[in-house]
C-alpha cells in the first residue's frame, strides 16, 4: 500500500492488491449475470435502476459477489454503484427467491461454480475472505 502523508498505508490506494481484487471479483459477477440473462454490463453499472431485467441481473450478480466472494455490503455497495439498503435488498430478495424456487437455485449454483472458475478458486470453495459485515 502506499505511504501517506503521516506514513501509514492508504486503503483506497490502487497499490493495494485487495482493492484491485475485489473490483475484480464485482466485475466477474456483473459479466457471470449479464452473459446468462442476456443484459449488458455497462446497462447494469448505469446509476439508474434500468429495465426490470437489468435491475434483476444486478441484483443476481451483487447476490452471486456476495455468496461467492464473501464481499461486504460496503465494498458491493461502492463496486456496484449503489446504497448499502439496496445491496441488503438485493442479497436478501435472491435469497428468498432461491428458497422458493428450485430451478433458480440450480441455475445460481451452476453460476457460481462459474465465478469460481473463473477467479481460479477450487469448485466448493465460497465467501473468498473479503468479507465484512452482514
Amino acid at each position: 500500500m502506499a505511504p501517506g502523508a503521516d506514513g501509514k498505508a492508504k486503503m483506497g490506494s490502487i497499490q493495494n492488491p485487495a482493492v484491485f481484487l475485489v473490483t475484480q471479483r464485482a466485475s466477474l459477477a456483473l459479466f457471470v449475470a449479464g452473459q446468462v440473462y442476456g443484459v449488458a454490463v455497462e446497462e447494469m453499472r448505469k446509476p439508474t435502476r434500468g429495465r426490470p431485467q437489468v435491475a434483476r441481473a444486478r441484483q443476481i450478480a451483487i447476490h452471486l459477489a456476495r455468496s461467492v466472494f464473501g464481499l461486504s455490503q460496503g465494498q458491493l455497495a461502492a463496486e456496484f454503484r449503489r446504497d448499502r439498503s439496496t445491496v441488503h435488498h438485493a442479497c436478501h430478495l435472491i435469497g428468498r427467491m432461491r428458497a422458493e424456487n428450485a430451478e433458480f437455485n440450480s441455475t445460481l449454483d451452476w453460476m457460481e461454480c462459474l465465478l469460481r472458475r473463473a477467479a481460479g478458486m477450487s469448485p466448493g470453495s465460497g465467501a473468498g475472505g473479503l468479507g465484512g459485515e452482514y
